[in-house]
């Protein structure tokens, strides 16, 4: 899990429209730039009905984000899609790795 500082709150969002720079086939990147590089991970109950299933994705993506080191002073937020549900670890990381690498 990520640290509380390196996490956006619901204040973070009042006012600001992220702006959407990836788009890929198992989750959406979008960044607001705020002058701190923090991390937001937004699952919706359309995309995936159970809590527990939002809950575990979104721990996962907060543990690979906690691994890789981004020198930009962004916050970003990341938008994952249904198909993330059915898709293993190592493919997740795969994609976070080269949507980071890209940025």
């Amino acid at each position: 899990m990520l640290p509380r500082k390196k996490r956006l709150t619901k204040s973070d969002f009042e006012g600001k429209r992220p702006q959407v720079v990836y788009r890929g086939t198992l989750f959406d990147v979008g960044s607001l730039s705020n002058g701190k590089q923090s991390f937001a991970c937004v699952i919706s109950k359309k995309t995936l009905k159970k809590a527990t299933e939002r809950n575990r994705v979104r721990r996962q993506i907060y543990s690979l984000l906690s691994k890789i080191s981004i020198t930009k002073q962004n916050s970003y937020i990341i938008y994952p899609k249904k198909e993330i549900s059915n898709t293993p670890y190592s493919a997740i990381s795969e994609e976070i790795l080269k949507v980071f690498a890209t940025l």
